[in-house]
C-alpha cells in the first residue's frame, strides 16, 4: 500500500512574558480537532489538531538540522567486542549493549535476541569506520521528536492504538506515523514564559479508509529541548462527521 501521511504545523500566536513561576515543564490543554476533506484528486484529507501550550523557560521546538545528540535519530546496538550489530552477522557475542552518540552504552540483552528485520529495529545506513551500507540492529530515540500523536478508535467498547506504520507496510512495519518536529518557538533564546497556540495538521488518504464512521480520539504530548515531557492529553471522543469543517 503506498503511504502518504503529510504534517504541517502553524504557530496560531505566541505570547512571550516575564516568568512569574510557571514551571519549566511544558504543558498542554486541548482546543480543538478539525477533519477537512481533499480537494483533490489525491484524496489527500486533512486533519488539524490544535493545543494551547505554555512553558516557563520556553524553550520548545527543533530545528530540522538538528540531528546530533540528545536530538540524534537512534542508538546503535554494539556487541561486548564494541562491534555494531548487523541484521545478517554471523560472529555477533552477547551481552548485547545500547551506544549513544556520547559514548554513553548501557545494557541491551543477555544474549544474542535480534528480531526478524522491520523497521522499527532496523535500519540501512553506512557508519563513520566504514562506506559500506549494512543492515544495523537499532533502538530509536524519542527524543528525536517533541510532539507525538497517537490514534486510538474505539472498538467494542475499547480503544485500540492505530499502528500507522503497519497499516501502509503490514510486513515490515514501514510505514510513517505521527509523530513529528515542530521548530523553535522562542526566537530570541532567552528563558521567558512561553505561551500559544499550535495548530498541528496531518494529511493522508487513510482517515477515511481506517477510521470510516468510527468514533476515535488522540493521544498527545510534547517534549522541550532540555527533555521534559509535558502532561498527556486527550481529544475528545469524535468521528470524522462530527469534526468536519468546510
Amino acid at each position: 500500500m503506498k503511504n502518504l501521511i503529510l504534517i504541517s504545523l502553524f504557530i496560531l500566536f505566541i505570547s512571550c512574558e516575564k516568568d512569574e513561576g510557571i514551571s519549566k515543564i511544558p504543558s498542554i490543554s486541548y482546543d480543538k480537532i478539525e477533519f477537512k476533506k481533499s480537494t483533490n484528486n489525491l484524496n489527500q484529507d486533512s486533519l488539524i489538531l490544535t493545543i494551547n501550550f505554555i512553558d516557563g523557560d520556553g524553550n520548545l521546538g527543533l530545528s530540522n538540522d538538528e540531528n546530533n545528540y540528545p536530538y540524534h535519530p537512534y542508538n546503535a546496538i554494539i556487541d561486548q567486542d564494541f562491534n555494531w550489530v548487523t541484521f545478517g552477522s554471523n560472529s555477533v557475542n552477547p551481552p548485547l549493549y545500547v551506544y549513544e552518540p556520547n559514548g554513553t552504552y548501557y545494557p541491551f540483552s543477555t544474549e544474542d535476541n535480534r528480531p526478524s528485520y522491520n523497521c522499527e529495529n532496523y535500519i540501512i545506513d553506512t557508519i563513520s569506520s566504514s562506506s559500506q551500507l549494512d543492515t544495523f540492529l537499532i533502538q530509536k530515540n524519542n527524543f528525536n521528536k517533541n510532539i507525538f500523536v497517537e490514534f486510538l478508535k474505539k472498538e467494542n467498547n475499547d480503544f485500540i492504538i492505530i499502528d500507522w506504520k503497519r497499516i501502509f507496510d503490514e510486513e515490515f512495519g514501514c510505514g510513517i506515523d505521527f509523530n513529528s518536529r515542530f521548530p523553535p518557538l522562542n526566537i530570541s533564546n532567552s528563558s521567558q514564559l512561553l505561551s500559544g497556540k499550535l495548530r498541528y495538521g496531518m494529511v493522508s488518504y487513510g482517515f477515511d479508509m481506517i477510521l470510516k464512521n468510527d468514533i476515535f480520539k488522540l493521544r498527545v504530548h510534547i517534549i522541550d529541548r532540555e527533555l521534559n515531557e509535558s502532561n498527556i492529553i486527550e481529544t475528545p471522543e469524535v468521528t470524522l462527521e462530527e469534526i468536519l469543517v468546510e
